[in-house]
């Protein structure tokens, strides 16, 4: 580990993803978490939290001065915030700015996602990413990204659009062999908390897949875990989903929804698949699979699990 890197700020940590990063960072040795909490904010979190020994700052991403008086003593930032392009971009930048000023040696952006690199991902959710890393690699601050396709929790949710196993249907464009890229939010957590204390992370973009799957594929997973089929729901071909994806979203949609179904609807279009894991540079963390995930949704027991044949190939 990077000794010179002990005092670690996390931005968004009182969200979804920022709560497992919290818990991930926490238990690395050596570092001291500081998380950066709205004025007013109270919550059983919070309170476990301070009692693990977690600095809570107050600050808001659009106050500088609580943004600067957060970064003191601080070395590495951690950002997992999410929302529109006042938070995500322009929240962000001005945290990146605090950051370079008071010498932060490691800075990582809240990507998580796919590849917004992709030169055919044109889309607003994706440019919103570019803009943010493009600064970060002006800005001179050392920097890791991580990108780990969708989150397993919102990619299988109907929040995305496509699985609603509540209802027992599943929407596909194509012929739902797409392939896709998965990683549950605790694994990509996992290793955001080795990166961000890694010399040899510094200067790079790291992609970590938890596991590569299609829409038929998880479909019959699901039914082989259940017994329950699932109806098949056709929306059109890859390019009718295409197309879609480059209208305007609709007015009254959330950021939040629109990027859960980003992060796969993209990859279903053949857009921001990450295609170089760095998975093997961190061989003791073994990522849980869609097998595992959907194994302990369900509550498979140990017997019927021995007797599930294994899902198809993607």
């Amino acid at each position: 580990m990077d000794a010179d890197i002990t005092h670690v700020l996390l931005v968004g940590g009182t969200g979804r993803f920022g709560g497992r990063l919290a818990s991930a960072l926490l238990a690395r040795p050596g570092i001291h978490l500081h998380v950066l909490v709205r004025p007013g904010t109270r919550s059983d979190a919070l309170v476990s939290l301070a009692e693990h020994g977690v600095t809570l700052v107050s600050g808001t991403l659009d106050d500088m001065r609580s943004l600067d008086s957060a970064l003191e003593g601080v070395d590495a930032v951690v950002s997992a915030v999410s929302g529109p392009p006042e938070v995500q971009v322009e929240g962000q930048l001005r945290l990146l700015d605090s950051a370079r000023r008071h010498g932060v040696i490691r800075f990582i952006p809240s990507d998580y996602s796919l590849d917004y690199t992709d030169a055919d991902a044109g889309d607003a959710f994706m440019d919103a990413h570019r803009r943010v890393a493009d600064a970060v690699v002006k800005s001179g601050v050392p920097y890791t990204f991580v990108l780990c396709g969708a989150f397993m929790e919102t990619a299988l949710s109907p929040q995305a659009q496509v699985f609603d196993f509540e209802r027992g249907v599943v929407s596909y464009w194509g012929t739902g062999d797409e392939p896709f890229d998965v990683t549950a939010m605790t694994d990509a957590a996992r290793w955001v908390a080795e990166v961000v204390v890694a010399p040899h992370a510094a200067g790079r973009r790291l992609e970590f897949v938890g596991d590569v799957a299609t829409v038929n594929g998880v479909a019959a997973l699901y039914e082989a875990l259940t017994g329950q089929r699932l109806r098949r729901l056709c929306r059109g071909s890859v390019e009718d989903l295409r197309r879609q994806l480059v209208r305007a979203r609709p007015e009254g949609v959330s950021v939040q929804v629109s990027s859960a179904q980003l992060s796969l609807l993209s990859q279903l279009a053949g857009k921001g698949r990450l295609h170089e894991p760095a998975n093997a540079e961190y061989p003791r963390l073994r990522p849980m699979t869609l097998r595992d995930f959907l194994e302990a949704r369900w509550r498979v027991s140990a017997s019927a699990r021995a007797t599930l044949p294994l899902a198809p190939p993607p």
